[in-house]
Protein backbone atom coordinates (compact mmCIF):
# COMPACT_ATOMS: atom_id res chain seq x y z
CA UNK A 1 0.00 0.00 0.00
CA UNK A 2 1.19 3.45 -0.47
CA UNK A 3 0.55 6.42 2.19
CA UNK A 4 -0.84 9.66 0.76
CA UNK A 5 0.57 13.11 2.25
CA UNK A 6 -2.17 14.56 4.95
CA UNK A 7 0.16 16.78 6.46
CA UNK A 8 0.03 14.66 9.72
CA UNK A 9 3.11 12.99 9.05
CA UNK A 10 6.72 13.24 6.92
CA UNK A 11 6.81 10.84 3.22
CA UNK A 12 10.26 10.43 1.90
CA UNK A 13 8.21 12.08 -1.20
CA UNK A 14 7.66 15.46 0.51
CA UNK A 15 9.47 18.28 -0.85
CA UNK A 16 11.01 21.44 0.69
CA UNK A 17 12.55 22.23 3.81
CA UNK A 18 10.78 20.01 5.95
CA UNK A 19 12.82 16.76 3.83
CA UNK A 20 16.67 18.42 5.58
CA UNK A 21 14.71 18.58 9.33
CA UNK A 22 13.12 15.42 9.13
CA UNK A 23 16.42 13.24 7.87
CA UNK A 24 18.46 15.73 10.25
CA UNK A 25 16.94 14.25 12.77
CA UNK A 26 17.42 10.42 12.17
CA UNK A 27 20.70 10.99 10.75
CA UNK A 28 22.02 12.21 14.00
CA UNK A 29 20.90 9.58 15.90
CA UNK A 30 21.79 7.01 13.85
CA UNK A 31 25.07 7.98 15.22
CA UNK A 32 24.63 6.73 18.42
CA UNK A 33 22.46 3.34 18.10
CA UNK A 34 25.80 1.49 16.42
CA UNK A 35 24.98 -2.34 17.93
CA UNK A 36 22.19 -1.24 19.88
CA UNK A 37 18.28 -1.90 20.67
CA UNK A 38 16.14 0.81 19.41
CA UNK A 39 12.59 1.85 19.86
CA UNK A 40 11.12 4.23 16.97
CA UNK A 41 8.02 5.88 18.61
CA UNK A 42 5.85 6.92 16.57
CA UNK A 43 8.16 5.84 13.37
CA UNK A 44 5.01 6.45 10.53
CA UNK A 45 6.28 6.04 7.14
CA UNK A 46 9.07 3.68 8.44
CA UNK A 47 11.65 5.64 6.51
CA UNK A 48 13.69 6.45 9.94
CA UNK A 49 13.20 3.19 11.39
CA UNK A 50 15.17 1.39 8.29
CA UNK A 51 18.06 4.06 8.38
CA UNK A 52 18.68 3.64 11.39
CA UNK A 53 18.63 -0.65 11.19
CA UNK A 54 21.57 -0.13 9.14
CA UNK A 55 23.69 0.37 12.20
CA UNK A 56 21.04 -1.36 15.10
CA UNK A 57 21.38 -4.37 16.60
CA UNK A 58 17.73 -4.82 16.04
CA UNK A 59 14.99 -1.70 15.50
CA UNK A 60 11.21 -1.24 16.52
CA UNK A 61 8.75 1.12 15.41
CA UNK A 62 5.62 1.50 16.47
CA UNK A 63 3.12 4.12 14.93
CA UNK A 64 -0.87 4.27 15.94
CA UNK A 65 -2.03 4.48 12.34
CA UNK A 66 -2.70 0.84 11.18
CA UNK A 67 -2.20 1.89 8.10
CA UNK A 68 1.10 3.35 8.60
CA UNK A 69 2.53 0.33 10.06
CA UNK A 70 1.12 -1.53 7.08
CA UNK A 71 2.72 0.66 4.64
CA UNK A 72 6.53 0.62 6.55
CA UNK A 73 6.43 -3.15 7.01
CA UNK A 74 5.26 -3.95 3.52
CA UNK A 75 8.52 -1.47 2.16
CA UNK A 76 10.86 -1.86 4.72
CA UNK A 77 10.22 -5.19 6.73
CA UNK A 78 12.79 -6.95 4.50
CA UNK A 79 15.87 -6.57 7.04
CA UNK A 80 15.97 -9.19 9.27
CA UNK A 81 16.61 -6.63 12.13
CA UNK A 82 13.50 -4.11 11.82
CA UNK A 83 9.78 -4.97 12.87
CA UNK A 84 6.99 -2.32 13.00
CA UNK A 85 4.44 -2.36 15.57
CA UNK A 86 0.89 -0.66 16.01
CA UNK A 87 0.26 0.83 19.31
CA UNK A 88 -0.39 3.91 21.15
CA UNK A 89 2.72 5.60 22.38
CA UNK A 90 1.73 5.92 25.75
CA UNK A 91 1.02 1.75 26.24
CA UNK A 92 3.97 -0.05 24.49
CA UNK A 93 3.06 -3.78 24.58
CA UNK A 94 6.70 -4.82 25.20
CA UNK A 95 9.10 -6.33 28.25
CA UNK A 96 10.59 -3.64 30.95
CA UNK A 97 13.91 -2.90 29.79
CA UNK A 98 14.17 -3.75 26.52
CA UNK A 99 15.83 -1.21 24.31
CA UNK A 100 19.18 0.97 24.29
CA UNK A 101 17.80 3.40 22.74
CA UNK A 102 14.50 5.48 22.28
CA UNK A 103 14.07 7.66 19.74
CA UNK A 104 10.94 9.96 19.35
CA UNK A 105 10.62 12.87 17.01
CA UNK A 106 8.04 15.33 16.78
CA UNK A 107 5.62 13.11 18.17
CA UNK A 108 5.00 14.77 21.72
CA UNK A 109 2.63 17.87 19.97
CA UNK A 110 0.06 15.17 18.99
CA UNK A 111 -0.84 13.69 22.71
CA UNK A 112 -1.76 15.70 25.73
CA UNK A 113 -0.91 12.35 27.80
CA UNK A 114 2.68 13.82 28.05
CA UNK A 115 4.04 11.74 31.74
CA UNK A 116 2.37 8.97 30.90
CA UNK A 117 4.28 8.90 27.84
CA UNK A 118 7.35 9.64 29.64
CA UNK A 119 6.63 6.51 32.05
CA UNK A 120 6.24 4.61 29.07
CA UNK A 121 9.76 5.59 27.93
CA UNK A 122 11.10 5.06 31.58
CA UNK A 123 9.86 1.72 31.44
CA UNK A 124 10.89 0.43 28.14
CA UNK A 125 14.77 2.04 28.82
CA UNK A 126 17.04 -0.21 29.93
CA UNK A 127 19.59 1.11 32.39
CA UNK A 128 22.59 3.26 31.02
CA UNK A 129 19.65 3.85 27.97
CA UNK A 130 19.77 6.98 25.76
CA UNK A 131 16.45 9.17 25.44
CA UNK A 132 16.22 11.02 22.19
CA UNK A 133 13.18 13.58 21.80
CA UNK A 134 12.58 16.14 19.56
CA UNK A 135 9.98 18.75 19.92
CA UNK A 136 8.57 21.99 18.09
CA UNK A 137 8.96 25.20 19.76
CA UNK A 138 5.60 26.44 19.79
CA UNK A 139 6.95 30.71 20.67
CA UNK A 140 8.86 30.20 16.60
CA UNK A 141 6.48 27.35 15.31
CA UNK A 142 3.33 28.75 16.00
CA UNK A 143 2.71 32.22 18.46
CA UNK A 144 5.00 34.29 16.24
CA UNK A 145 3.83 32.93 12.80
CA UNK A 146 0.20 32.62 13.52
CA UNK A 147 0.70 29.22 12.31
CA UNK A 148 -1.81 26.26 13.21
CA UNK A 149 -1.31 22.91 12.33
CA UNK A 150 -4.50 20.92 12.93
CA UNK A 151 -2.75 18.00 13.91
CA UNK A 152 -0.68 19.44 17.05
CA UNK A 153 -2.99 19.09 20.40
CA UNK A 154 -0.67 19.98 22.95
CA UNK A 155 2.95 21.81 21.42
CA UNK A 156 5.20 23.12 24.26
CA UNK A 157 7.62 25.88 24.27
CA UNK A 158 11.30 25.35 25.88
CA UNK A 159 10.67 25.97 29.19
CA UNK A 160 7.15 23.61 29.67
CA UNK A 161 9.52 20.83 27.95
CA UNK A 162 12.52 21.43 30.28
CA UNK A 163 10.15 21.07 33.10
CA UNK A 164 8.36 17.59 31.81
CA UNK A 165 11.67 16.46 31.20
CA UNK A 166 13.30 17.28 34.28
CA UNK A 167 10.54 15.19 36.16
CA UNK A 168 11.40 11.85 34.35
CA UNK A 169 15.41 12.60 33.15
CA UNK A 170 17.91 14.01 35.58
CA UNK A 171 21.03 14.54 32.64
CA UNK A 172 19.89 15.83 29.38
CA UNK A 173 21.54 17.45 26.43
CA UNK A 174 19.86 20.44 24.32
CA UNK A 175 20.32 21.17 20.68
CA UNK A 176 18.19 23.54 18.46
CA UNK A 177 17.23 22.73 14.67
CA UNK A 178 16.38 25.31 12.01
CA UNK A 179 16.47 25.17 8.64
CA UNK A 180 18.66 27.85 6.86
CA UNK A 181 20.05 29.12 3.83
CA UNK A 182 23.71 29.32 4.93
CA UNK A 183 26.97 29.41 2.70
CA UNK A 184 29.61 26.78 3.64
CA UNK A 185 33.33 27.33 4.00
CA UNK A 186 34.65 23.78 4.85
CA UNK A 187 38.06 22.43 4.98
CA UNK A 188 39.72 20.19 1.90
CA UNK A 189 42.46 19.02 4.48
CA UNK A 190 40.79 16.39 6.71
CA UNK A 191 38.23 16.53 8.80
CA UNK A 192 36.46 19.46 10.78
CA UNK A 193 38.15 20.10 14.47
CA UNK A 194 36.04 23.33 15.31
CA UNK A 195 33.11 24.90 13.56
CA UNK A 196 31.95 28.80 13.70
CA UNK A 197 28.68 30.78 12.72
CA UNK A 198 29.09 34.39 11.17
CA UNK A 199 26.70 36.42 10.85
CA UNK A 200 26.64 39.43 7.88
CA UNK A 201 24.74 42.12 9.91
CA UNK A 202 26.15 41.64 13.41
CA UNK A 203 23.05 40.17 15.01
CA UNK A 204 22.52 36.54 17.03
CA UNK A 205 24.55 34.29 14.57
CA UNK A 206 22.53 31.20 15.84
CA UNK A 207 18.53 31.79 14.92
CA UNK A 208 15.58 31.19 17.10
CA UNK A 209 15.05 27.81 17.79
CA UNK A 210 12.07 26.10 15.83
CA UNK A 211 12.76 22.75 17.12
CA UNK A 212 14.30 21.17 20.57
CA UNK A 213 16.36 18.45 20.25
CA UNK A 214 17.05 16.68 23.63
CA UNK A 215 18.88 13.50 24.34
CA UNK A 216 17.98 12.45 27.85
CA UNK A 217 19.19 9.65 30.26
CA UNK A 218 18.88 8.82 34.01
CA UNK A 219 22.48 8.22 33.96
CA UNK A 220 24.41 10.74 33.29
CA UNK A 221 27.56 8.44 31.36
CA UNK A 222 25.01 7.98 28.91
CA UNK A 223 25.44 11.34 27.85
CA UNK A 224 29.64 11.69 27.78
CA UNK A 225 29.81 10.08 23.95
CA UNK A 226 27.12 13.55 23.46
CA UNK A 227 29.39 16.82 22.45
CA UNK A 228 28.56 20.53 21.71
CA UNK A 229 28.38 20.23 18.03
CA UNK A 230 27.18 21.87 14.74
CA UNK A 231 25.97 19.37 12.44
CA UNK A 232 24.57 20.37 8.69
CA UNK A 233 22.54 18.23 6.00
CA UNK A 234 21.96 18.39 2.29
CA UNK A 235 21.68 16.41 -0.35
CA UNK A 236 23.92 15.62 -3.33
CA UNK A 237 21.54 17.73 -6.00
CA UNK A 238 21.00 20.46 -3.11
CA UNK A 239 17.50 19.66 -4.02
CA UNK A 240 16.07 22.59 -1.83
CA UNK A 241 18.59 25.54 -2.76
CA UNK A 242 18.48 24.70 -6.40
CA UNK A 243 14.27 25.09 -6.05
CA UNK A 244 14.24 28.10 -4.12
CA UNK A 245 16.78 29.22 -6.84
CA UNK A 246 15.10 28.37 -9.59
CA UNK A 247 11.37 29.96 -7.97
CA UNK A 248 13.18 33.08 -6.93
CA UNK A 249 14.37 34.00 -10.99
CA UNK A 250 10.80 33.27 -12.13
CA UNK A 251 9.75 35.74 -9.12
CA UNK A 252 11.67 38.47 -10.54
CA UNK A 253 11.22 37.71 -13.76
CA UNK A 254 7.08 38.06 -12.92
CA UNK A 255 7.96 40.59 -11.13
CA UNK A 256 9.57 42.23 -14.07
CA UNK A 257 6.38 41.63 -16.19
CA UNK A 258 4.41 42.48 -13.90
CA UNK A 259 6.35 46.31 -13.49
CA UNK A 260 6.23 46.30 -17.43
CA UNK A 261 2.00 45.46 -17.22
CA UNK A 262 1.76 48.31 -15.32
CA UNK A 263 3.32 51.28 -16.74
CA UNK A 264 1.47 50.27 -20.16
CA UNK A 265 -1.63 49.92 -18.36
CA UNK A 266 -0.31 53.61 -16.59
CA UNK A 267 -0.16 54.71 -20.09
CA UNK A 268 -3.19 54.09 -21.21
CA UNK A 269 -5.13 55.34 -18.89
CA UNK A 270 -3.20 58.88 -19.57
CA UNK A 271 -5.11 59.76 -22.27
CA UNK A 272 -8.29 59.55 -20.52
CA UNK A 273 -6.87 60.93 -17.51
CA UNK A 274 -6.67 64.12 -19.23
CA UNK A 275 -9.81 64.76 -20.16
CA UNK A 276 -11.67 66.88 -18.30
CA UNK A 277 -14.72 65.95 -15.94
CA UNK A 278 -18.02 65.07 -17.46
CA UNK A 279 -20.25 68.27 -16.39
CA UNK A 280 -16.88 70.55 -17.62
CA UNK A 281 -17.49 68.12 -20.99
CA UNK A 282 -20.91 69.14 -21.07
CA UNK A 283 -20.02 72.58 -20.47
CA UNK A 284 -18.07 72.98 -23.09
CA UNK A 285 -20.25 70.93 -25.39
CA UNK A 286 -22.99 73.71 -24.51
CA UNK A 287 -20.53 76.46 -25.16
CA UNK A 288 -19.43 75.13 -28.23
CA UNK A 289 -23.23 75.33 -30.01
CA UNK A 290 -23.27 78.72 -28.52
CA UNK A 291 -20.82 79.86 -30.53
CA UNK A 292 -21.77 78.27 -34.09
CA UNK A 293 -24.85 79.70 -33.58
CA UNK A 294 -23.68 83.55 -33.04
CA UNK A 295 -21.49 83.07 -36.36
CA UNK A 296 -23.90 81.39 -38.50
CA UNK A 297 -25.74 83.52 -41.03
Amino acid sequence: MTLSFTGERFLPSCEGEMIYEHWHRYLFAQAHVAGRRVLDVASGEGYGSALLATRAASVTGVDISPEAVRHASERYGGAANLSYLCASCASIPLPDASFDVIISFETIEHMTEHDAFMAEVQRLLAPGGLFIISSPNRVEYSDRTGYRNEYHVKELDGPELRTLLDRHFPAQHWFAQRPCFQSMLWSLEGPAESSSVLAVDGESAYPAELYFLVCCARDPAALAPIRPSLSLVTDRHHSVYSEWSRTYAENRQLGARVAELERELTEARAPAAALPPPSIRQQLRTLARSLLGVVRP
